[in-house]
């Protein structure tokens, strides 16, 4: 999934993937009695959860690499991420809270692909 393709310089088969399952989630949603709402339901667990993973990314990057030269300074630096992981983590929980079953199948499907890359990792095969 991770090669460039040359002639449209672009990952080509993670395009092509990303836009399969896409459709298939569509076609899931079209199937559902409440269609789009169980797409959000089993989706929005996990955005959040990257929201915050990137919010917390930015106390480790700074962490980790503090004499690095920044492009851009995050206004009132270390208020504004930690107001902004603090509102992640109430949309995450509040979404599991209120998804309940649903949210876990999309924590369950982002679990599963972590497993695979770990595995496809261990094993050295290039998916």
């Amino acid at each position: 999934m991770g090669r460039w393709h040359e002639r449209t310089s672009t990952p080509l088969a993670a395009l092509l993937a990303q836009g399969v399952i896409g459709l298939a989630l569509v076609a899931f949603g079209e199937w559902q009695r409440k269609g789009f709402e169980t797409l959000v339901e089993y989706t929005a667990p996990v955005f959040w959860l990257f929201f915050l993973l990137a919010g917390v990314s930015l106390f480790v990057l700074r962490q980790k690499d503090p004499d690095t030269v920044r492009p851009f300074r995050v206004p009132f630096y270390p208020l504004t991420p930690m107001l902004f992981c603090a509102a992640c983590a109430f949309m995450l929980w509040s979404s599991m809270a209120y998804t309940g079953v649903r949210a876990l199948v999309g924590i369950l499907v982002l679990l599963l692909g972590a497993l695979v890359l770990l595995v496809s990792r261990c094993f050295g095969i290039r998916v």
